[in-house]
């Protein structure tokens, strides 16, 4: 093995070389860095003086001129942030806008982030003396509910602002009594009333509360005696 590089790294003028671990004490290796001597031609002039063979020292062509090249061992240790080394950005030589990129991107690294602080809730300015202060706002009225009333009070109600009385034998107060009942849904309605009588109640109360009388007009159920007003 030759000093400060392995043995056949160069081109080499001759054959028959080979290459192979060699164990050396390290005293020995500082002794012959400090001397500046080749190991790998120490080695085999001993070898060869020993075993009585003939020995030409490799003549070694020179590798051409070129960076130099560190080589790294395989568990290269972490930096000492711990955080691993960011890989280096690629640019596009091209691109006109990869000067303004660079630029922000130093700037986001140097930068830390900025937190904005939160504002208080202003509380509402007092009057200044003198000045009158302003009229508050009116509020808002509720929406109107239905009226919950019983069932019978619509029912008197409808009876006394919409049913006119009449002899039963007028030949204008006739009035089917499906055609009442739809005519008091739509009052109920048009008067926000939230529970509706059923049609079995409403005609039960007019008959004997109210004592209408009813009748078969044509094939119809009819009440007679009554108009709408």
């Amino acid at each position: 093995m030759g000093y400060g590089e392995p043995m056949g790294a160069g081109k080499t003028a001759g054959s028959n070389w080979r290459q192979t671990p060699v164990l050396i004490r390290s005293d020995i290796i500082a002794a012959a860095e400090r001397e500046h001597l080749d190991i790998s031609d120490e080695c085999n002039r001993a070898l060869a003086k020993r075993l009585g063979i003939g020995y030409q020292p490799l003549q070694k062509i020179p590798s051409p001129a070129g960076p130099r090249v560190i080589v790294a061992p395989d568990a290269a240790p972490a930096e000492r942030s711990g955080r691993a080394p960011a890989a280096p950005p690629v640019i596009n030589a091209e691109d006109p806008t990869v000067p303004g990129k660079v630029m922000r991107e130093k700037k986001e690294r140097k930068t830390p982030g900025v937190i904005t602080p939160q504002t208080p809730p202003q509380e509402p300015a007092l009057p200044h003396p003198g000045i009158p202060a302003l009229p508050a706002a009116p509020a808002t009225a509720a929406p109107k509910t239905g009226r919950k009333g019983k069932k019978e009070d619509a029912i008197k109600r409808f009876v006394s602002t919409r049913i006119l009385r009449e002899t039963e034998e007028s030949p204008d107060a006739i009035i089917a009594k499906d055609e009442l009942y739809q005519r008091f849904e739509r009052w109920c309605r048009d008067h926000n009333y939230v529970a509706i009588p059923e049609r079995r109640v409403f005609f039960v109360t007019l008959k004997n509360k109210y004592a209408l009388v009813e009748r078969s007009v044509g094939g119809v159920a009819s009440w007679i005696g009554i108009r709408i007003k």
